[in-house]
C-alpha cells in the first residue's frame, strides 16, 4: 500500500464518519474546513489531492458537491484499521529477570496496608495484597536496562494520594510469575528507596512462605507488559 499523508488519512477518516463510505455526500469544503479544524484553502486542497490520487469521487454540482470513497479509499482506511489492530492486540512483551532475595527496609508492609493503596490494589489488580513485597536485587548489566525498558508500558496505574500527613507517589503494577509457579505482580513505584537494580513484588499471599525462600535465593521473574487484570481474568 503506498503510504498517504497523516492528514490526508484524516480527512478520510471524517469522509468515512460521515457516511462517504456507501454512498455520496454533499459536503462544502467550509463544513469540511470545521470538521478538520482547518483553512477553508486546506481543506480544498485535500479533497483535490485525494482525489487526484484515487481515493474519492467527487460531484461537482454548484457550490455544495458530493463526495464518496472510492474503493481504494476504503482499502486504504481498512489496511491501517488492521495494522492498528494487530498492534494493539499483540501479544504483551515478556521481560524475563534474574535476581537475589534480599530483606529490604520492612516498608513494605506500612506502605501496602495503607488504605489509599490497598483499595486500589484490590480493585484493580483483584487482590489483597499480603502486607509486605518481595524484594529482588536484579543480575547487573541487562536486567537492569529491562527495568527500564518495562517502565516505559503503562502497566496497571495505582494513583498517589494525600492524607493529613503526608503525599504518597504512585506506581505502577505489571503481572508477573515467580519461577514459573506463582503468580504475583510487579510494583513499580515513583518513589522508592531502591535503583533501577530492584524489582518489588506483591501478591495475595506470603511469597517467601509459600516459595521457601530465604536471602540470597536466586529466583527467575517473567514479567508482562500488558495492563490486564491478571488475578481478575484468572479468577
Amino acid at each position: 500500500m503506498k503510504s498517504i499523508k497523516p492528514a490526508h488519512f484524516l480527512t478520510l477518516l471524517e469522509l468515512l464518519l460521515l457516511g462517504a463510505k456507501d454512498r455520496a455526500i454533499q459536503l462544502s469544503t467550509i463544513e469540511l474546513a470545521k470538521r478538520l479544524r482547518k483553512s477553508q484553502q486546506a481543506a480544498s486542497k485535500h479533497l483535490c489531492e485525494l482525489e487526484k490520487e484515487g481515493y474519492i469521487t467527487r460531484i461537482r454540482d454548484g457550490k455544495v458537491g458530493s463526495v464518496k470513497l472510492t474503493n481504494k479509499g476504503v482499502e486504504t482506511l481498512i489496511s491501517i484499521y488492521s495494522l492498528m489492530k494487530s498492534i494493539l492486540e499483540a501479544v504483551p512483551k515478556v521481560f524475563e529477570f534474574k535476581g537475589y532475595v534480599f530483606s529490604g527496609f520492612r516498608e513494605g508492609a506500612y506502605y501496602i496496608s495503607l488504605n489509599g493503596y490497598r483499595r486500589q490494589f484490590i480493585e484493580k489488580l483483584g487482590f489483597d495484597p499480603y502486607p509486605g513485597t518481595l524484594n529482588v536485587r536484579l543480575i547487573p548489566g541487562v536486567d537492569r536496562e529491562l527495568k527500564r525498558e518495562l517502565n516505559r508500558y503503562p502497566g496497571i496505574t495505582i494513583d498517589g494520594f494525600e492524607d493529613q500527613y503526608r503525599t504518597y507517589g504512585g506506581a505502577k503494577c505489571f503481572p508477573a510469575i515467580i519461577n514459573d509457579s506463582l503468580k504475583c505482580v510487579v510494583i513499580l513505584s515513583e518513589r522508592t528507596h531502591y535503583d533501577d537494580s530492584v524489582i518489588e513484588i506483591i501478591a495475595p499471599i506470603q511469597i517467601r512462605k509459600e516459595l521457601h525462600l530465604k536471602d540470597g535465593d536466586l529466583i527467575k521473574v517473567k514479567v508482562y507488559s500488558t495492563s490486564v487484570n491478571w488475578f481478575k481474568s484468572s479468577s
